[in-house]
């Protein structure tokens, strides 16, 4: 391919060195001439002429977002495609903080992902998964970045026209840093520091400056949301109450100082801003809120309204108001759902996703960010984002979801197949009726981990009019035809195939249990105790040498070993009920006391079936108070 590219204040140098990694990773053998102009304030158009190519674009990120579907449809009959530019950023946030590191190598493969669709901004979430020089405990045990690192990762990023964006903590999510030494003089609860104090500000500009030596970009995310217990520990006892209002505005302007000093732009969540001004919720907030009065930040300071839960587009209108009222510079924070468990839900990516970014263009906000959260240890692997995030991507060039086109885009940028992704839908759809699981319920996850004699969930099961053996094992059969649609994730619809598998056994297993022990039938029992059981742990078996392995290709080994004591936890019950069972079955011992207790409902009726703390899962105890 010939390339040539007009001149203007791009690092030309870089754009021709990312377009030869693109070519490699796209691997097309047709003979193309390319033109390159960019332009300020154009939409992204490439017209054609036999073999001959001009693709007009403001940007590099733009440019190798047209090349890719130049070179993919280089076969096809066309002239010209345009696409309007609906964001001046639209990016990425890649949580690297929830016991998942991900490897330099894995952050590069989203990045070029990134730059087939067209996004300019990745942020890495790193609560404390950074280094802070003089400061070993900051991080330790947790896979932290060298400075280094992320050096590495930044110039790769810049070479697609991507910016990498640090995103730290600076008030609360801090509870891995503050649990060691560090912690005894700055903290005032277990995970947020304390507002006032100078050892804190002493403590934030070493981590500010160690940012700053390690992105090459200005702008900082300090993060400052969730603070519910501010000024409700050390600092109470100290200084008396205080107003989580004001001690989150002199917070925030005191960082603000010290971002100023250093040269950084700094952005921050939020929700704190909104709740301890009205004392409630994050949206108890009327359509025609004055916010006059409200205890404010500096108006330059960055104000991320982080919502991915409605599905109600004039929620996002409303939030949106209130920002502006707050902020000169109000950007938007959607999600691609993975973090609710080991299966991503797909309905409430997409449905919340086109009403947040409808408002968003409806009110002119620059910019927009779709967020990865691999919260409670990054249970489902991090692939398992790309529907979501193909759809925050496709909406920055398109006024609305055009289905068609967005399924083409995704099998364009990442070789596999969109519908087949959507089966893992299917996972967390047992109580659905076919209808989008927008209350996030989770079965996947509980019917998963639950004991199979305590039967904590079992009842859920037992209303459920539904054969959970024939949904999971059809689930399974299906996932396994999508596993050979889509070699590149290969073991990833393998993992999700052994899953489904292991559900197939387990997810009644407790009710098929109860109903055989409460009517003394031995030779069900003695089927489940030497057949079922033993099944089900040969799967689950399976399964976590699956995750283990997508773990060990994705990201660094810290954080894997709760995932492996999570899943190795369940072997070990099931194995432990087997043996209760053959004592039982044996008349070594006259009851099972677990099988006699009755089976309680889990959830309130009306209310989701969503459960995502393994400690409540797997035991009645209070495991806070056992382990």
């Amino acid at each position: 391919m010939k390339f040539s590219f007009s001149p203007s204040s791009t690092d030309l140098e870089k754009v021709e060195e990312g377009t030869q990694l693109l070519l490699g990773d796209i691997k097309s053998e047709k003979e193309l001439e390319i033109q390159v102009e960019f332009q300020e304030n154009v939409p992204l158009t490439i017209a054609r002429n036999g073999d001959h190519l001009h693709i007009t674009c403001q940007e590099p990120a733009h440019y190798y977002r047209g090349l890719n579907w130049a070179v993919h449809h280089s076969e096809d009959t066309w002239n010209t495609k345009s696409e309007p530019v609906y964001f001046s950023k639209n990016g990425v946030m890649l949580d690297c903080s929830r016991n998942a590191v991900f490897t330099v190598e894995k952050v590069k493969s989203f990045i070029r992902i990134m730059a087939k669709l067209g996004m300019n901004t990745l942020m890495l979430y790193t609560e404390e998964t950074y280094t802070v020089p003089d400061e070993p405990y900051f991080g330790a045990y947790r896979g932290r970045y060298s400075q280094d690192e992320i050096r590495e990762m930044d110039a790769y990023a810049r070479t697609f026209g991507i910016e990498l964006v640090p995103c730290i903590q600076t008030l609360a999510h801090l509870h891995n840093a503050l649990k060691w030494p560090l912690g005894e003089t700055v903290k005032d609860t277990a995970d947020i520091l304390q507002v006032g104090k100078e050892e804190v500000y002493t403590l934030i500009e070493k981590m500010l400056c160690s940012v700053k030596e390690s992105f090459s970009t200005n702008r900082i995310h300090l993060g400052m949301d969730e603070a519910a217990q501010l000024g409700l520990g050390k600092y109470l006892r100290e200084n008396g109450y205080t107003k989580s209002s004001v001690l989150i505005r002199e917070h925030s302007a005191r960082v603000f100082e010290i971002c100023k000093k250093l040269g950084l732009e700094p952005m921050i969540w939020s929700d704190m801003y909104i709740t301890a001004n009205t004392g409630g919720g994050y949206y108890d907030v009327a359509d025609d809120t004055d916010c006059s009065d409200w205890e404010k930040p500096d108006p330059e300071l960055g104000l991320v309204y982080w919502d991915y839960y409605n599905p109600d587009q004039k929620i996002y209108e409303k939030m949106i108001r209130v920002h502006q009222q707050l902020s000169n510079k109000v950007i938007f924070a959607g999600g691609s759902w993975i973090w609710n468990g080991i299966s991503p839900n797909y309905s409430k990516t997409f449905t919340c996703t086109r009403a947040g970014l409808a408002a968003c263009k409806k009110y002119h906000l620059p910019e927009v960010f779709c967020t990865a959260w691999m919260d409670i240890g990054a249970e489902t692997p991090v692939d398992a984002v790309l529907p979501g995030l193909v759809l925050f991507a496709h909406l920055g060039f398109h006024e609305d979801f055009d289905e068609k086109a967005l399924a083409e885009e995704f099998h364009d940028v990442t070789g596999a197949g969109l519908n087949d992704f959507l089966e893992l839908d299917a996972l967390d759809s047992l109580f659905q009726n076919g209808q989008p699981n927008l209350d996030t319920d989770n079965p996947s996850k509980y019917l998963l981990y639950q004991d199979p004699l305590l039967g904590i969930f079992d009842r859920h099961i037992e209303d459920l009019d539904l054969d959970t053996e024939r949904y999971y094992q059809d689930l399974a059969d299906r996932l396994e035809i999508c596993r050979k649609h889509a070699p590149a994730y290969d073991t990833l619809f393998a993992f999700y195939r052994s899953l489904a598998s292991t559900l197939a056994g387990k997810a009644d297993l407790g009710v098929r249990l109860k109903k055989a022990y409460d009517t003394h039938d031995l030779s069900t029992l003695e089927i489940i105790c030497e057949e079922v059981i033993p099944g089900i742990i040969n799967d689950l078996s399976t399964t976590r040498l699956l995750r283990e392995h997508l773990w060990m290709q994705d990201a660094k080994p810290f954080g894997y070993e709760l995932v492996d004591i999570k899943l190795s936890g369940v072997i070990a019950r099931l194995t432990s009920t087997r043996y209760r069972l053959r004592y039982y079955i044996d008349g070594r011992v006259k009851r099972l006391e677990e099988l006699e207790a009755d089976r309680l409902p889990y959830f309130l009726p009306g209310t989701p079936k969503r459960e995502n703390l393994w400690h409540r899962i797997i035991s009645g105890a209070d495991l806070m108070d056992t382990i």
